[in-house]
């Protein structure tokens, strides 16, 4: 606590007089903090922080053991000592608010020209993913960045293709020969990809010109293509902020419904252990804290133009941190907390794409 100001010998405010072995952090009669108010002024920032995050020795401690004990601050925190570490809700809500103060404030910067037009020169095509524009070896670059630029777009290239691959063969031949199932030319065209499309349209288009431009590319004017072409219209024409705005949004909503449904998944994975849900969420509460610091560290990193093997080293830090986690807090052999690991990153990764495509649904059609 930030109550290490010298004590008085009587209260200021009713003139209680303290007995010489009894407690004088608070007045037993009024019950005013009992501290002279000629204070430094780093006591001041400490008993402000504390006032608004009950910001105090807890914090460090706390940090000490999420950071670099994966799984320790559970299993203490849920053995009953909870004095001295600050409490998971509590954690959570600061944490995730710092990051996504810094990740907007990073978003939102404006960088400098040339590479504003460095990002224009990665073109979307529909059919071949992520391009470098034709200007790409004009601009002002050294090779070395020039090659990593292209490292990255392979990279994200091959990340969207695993994201968005096709369904299989057989499911595509059913829907196509039955009609079923949306058209994708407005997704696969590559003559009139979804950003030419919405270059047509205001930023908030009637239904007439949305049907209108659909069927001038070919495509039939359903829910869907109306949904995605309505959605690309607005964020065409919208601001960076506006656009920074509604993906911290969706990203703040995204990782608060996978909380609760990455502790059932925990809760399934170790029913034998006949743990309350509770357990399992606090547990899933401080690994997203430990994401948070990670993924605001690699941003910074990235933006101070950091060496890339450190990033690469970086980027294995969730995973081996989950097993550690789960191996000190479920006290299960290695063996079977990297099957279980393993077990539960793919279920987690089919509920992050259902969540994910729920929420941009309900993102596309309220925004």
């Amino acid at each position: 606590m930030a109550h290490h100001a010298t004590p008085q010998a009587t209260c200021a405010n009713c003139h209680y007089a303290f007995a010489p072995d009894a407690p004088r952090e608070f007045c037993p009669q009024c019950g005013q903090q009992n501290h002279a108010v000629e204070i430094s002024f780093g006591h001041v920032v400490e008993e402000f922080l504390e006032g608004i995050f009950h910001f105090d020795g807890k914090v460090f401690r706390t940090a000490g053991l999420l950071l670099f004990r994966p799984g320790e601050l559970t299993r203490r925190f849920l053995a009953g000592q909870r004095v001295p570490y600050v409490p998971p809700i509590r954690l959570y809500v600061f944490i995730s608010f710092v990051f996504f103060l810094l990740l907007g404030t990073w978003l939102g910067h404006e960088e400098p020209a040339e590479h504003t037009k460095a990002k224009q020169l990665v073109k979307i095509d529909a059919l071949g993913g992520l391009k470098l524009g034709s200007d790409f070896d004009s601009i002002k670059l050294t090779p070395k960045q020039k090659v990593r630029l292209r490292q990255r777009l392979d990279s994200l290239n091959r990340v969207i293709g695993t994201a968005i691959s096709p369904a299989a063969p057989g499911v595509a031949q059913v829907l196509k020969k039955t009609g079923r199932g949306p058209s994708t030319k407005v997704l696969g065209n590559s003559e009139a990809s979804i950003k030419t499309l919405a270059d047509h349209l205001p930023a908030n288009p009637t239904d007439a010109q949305v049907d209108s431009v659909l069927r001038k590319n070919g495509d039939k004017p359903d829910y869907l293509h109306r949904l995605i072409v309505r959605r690309a219209a607005r964020w065409v024409h919208s601001s960076r902020e506006e656009v920074v705005h509604q993906v911290l949004r969706g990203g703040s909503i995204l990782l608060f419904l996978l909380m609760p449904l990455a502790a059932l998944l925990l809760k399934g994975a170790y029913f034998r252990q006949h743990r309350y849900y509770l357990s399992h969420l606090v547990f899933t509460i401080h690994v997203q804290c430990f994401l948070f610091i990670l993924i605001a560290l690699l941003i910074g990193l990235d933006k101070l133009n950091a060496p890339e093997w450190l990033n690469n080293l970086l980027s294995f830090a969730p995973i081996v941190y989950f097993v550690v986690a789960l191996h000190t807090f479920y006290q299960q052999s290695w063996g079977k907390t990297v099957a279980k690991s393993l077990l539960l990153g793919a279920a987690y990764s089919c509920v992050l794409l259902l969540v994910v495509v729920l929420v941009g649904v309900a993102g596309a059609a309220l925004f």
